[in-house]
């Protein structure tokens, strides 16, 4: 258990309140209107200097300091998941078919209690303090949004600190390590395109299914035959669909894929060879195809000096040095623009039954992490 100071306890019940509200009223992508006006009701109660509405639904809110040297910046997710909850809490989500189901309600409901400690110790505060609630994080992602719109300035953010709730490391632990902790990720559309024809008579159009079966069995030799093995990558297919009808050779055929690496430099390597391997494909099968780019987030890169001053704060009992995660957070766009520092808040407590993983409808944790949340945020502001 990490030791929590008597400030941090005294606000304990206002942040389970805050979590408890905000998990019964889930929102998702950038429709997070109702949460965003709960929390700057909270925000506009206490001593915070500018709160901005910025991407729509997300929040900056600013405390300057006395000294104002430096700007620390810290940021909570809003957004839930398009899950039926399963939970049968008491404050269970009240919408049918969404959830908090990834802790983000955590993250908030810990931003909130770091903003009342601060309000309450403002006059004691050497540094501007800049609190980041931001809406999408699952989808297309709000980050790059609101640092379109100036999140990042006025105060200059120095630093910017995020973390996530996570039941792969025990309960009471901080997970962190300098470099990269999470992946980059990339939609990716393949589409083939030949030439229908009846079944009868395959040999005067050009099947696509055939030529997408050539294709994926090809696809798995890219990261198993030509990818150096100590670099860690996935190429996913997640939907495969053509055709419209079984006597009909398909036309086209399209490939929802998914790719992770732990670098933007290796995910060119790969899409360089897909590409390679659909312009063979071309010539071999008398097809046409496009490699088509979606959603991308970079990969997570936690800046060394900052991690290494979060790390020396830390007891030795609640550190522990976290693994990359192939998983993906858009946390990675503001760390493109200032050193940052992204953290794993660990709830995995078999005896309590916190065993259920991140977007698994009976996913829950121990309130008392979010205290936990609390203090490391304290700590990191008066000790580094």
């Amino acid at each position: 258990m990490i030791l929590l100071d008597k400030d941090i306890l005294d606000l304990k019940e206002e942040v389970i309140g805050h979590r408890r509200w905000l998990h019964s009223h889930p929102e998702i992508g950038f429709d997070v209107y109702k949460t965003r006006d709960y929390i700057l009701d909270k925000l506009n109660k206490l001593r915070f200097d500018e709160i901005k509405i910025l991407a729509g639904a997300g929040l900056k809110a600013v405390m300057r300091g006395k000294m104002g040297a430096r700007t620390l910046a810290f940021r909570a997710d809003m957004d839930a998941l398009a899950i039926e909850e399963k939970t049968r809490l008491e404050f269970a989500s009240k919408r049918k078919g969404f959830m908090h189901a990834c802790g983000h309600d955590g993250h908030m409901a810990i931003l909130l209690g770091f903003a009342q400690w601060l309000s309450q110790n403002k006059d004691n505060i050497d540094d501007n303090i800049v609190l980041v609630f931001q809406p999408d994080e699952e989808n297309e992602g709000g980050a790059l949004p609101m640092i379109k719109e100036g999140l990042l300035d006025n105060p200059k953010v120095d630093a910017i600190f995020g973390l996530h709730i996570l039941p792969d490391i025990p309960q009471g632990k901080i997970g962190i390590k300098a470099g990269p902790l999470m992946a980059q990720t990339c939609e990716v559309n393949i589409e083939l395109i030949g030439k229908s024809a009846h079944c009868a008579t395959p040999y005067k159009g050009v099947d696509t299914i055939v030529a997408a079966a050539h294709f994926i069995n090809a696809l798995q030799s890219i990261i198993t035959r030509t990818i150096d093995s100590s670099q860690e990558a996935v190429f996913s297919i997640g939907k495969i669909y053509g055709g419209n009808t079984r006597n009909i050779l398909a036309e086209r055929v399209t490939l929802e894929c998914t790719v992770r690496t732990f670098s933007d430099e290796l995910y060119q390597n790969i899409k360089g060879k897909v590409i390679d391997l659909l312009e063979g494909m071309e010539k071999s099968h008398g097809i046409k195809s496009s490699y088509n780019e979606g959603v991308y987030y970079p990969p997570v890169i936690n800046h060394e000096e900052w991690t290494n001053r979060v790390v020396d704060i830390l007891p030795k009992e609640y550190y522990m040095e976290a693994k990359p995660l192939m998983i993906a957070e858009d946390f990675s766009y503001y760390q493109r623009e200032v050193p940052g520092v992204f953290m794993f808040l660990g709830s995995y407590n078999e005896a309590k039954g916190y065993i259920h993983p991140l977007h698994n409808n009976l996913f829950n944790f121990d309130e008392e992490i979010l205290l936990y949340g609390v203090q490391l945020y304290k700590n990191i502001i008066s000790q580094i």
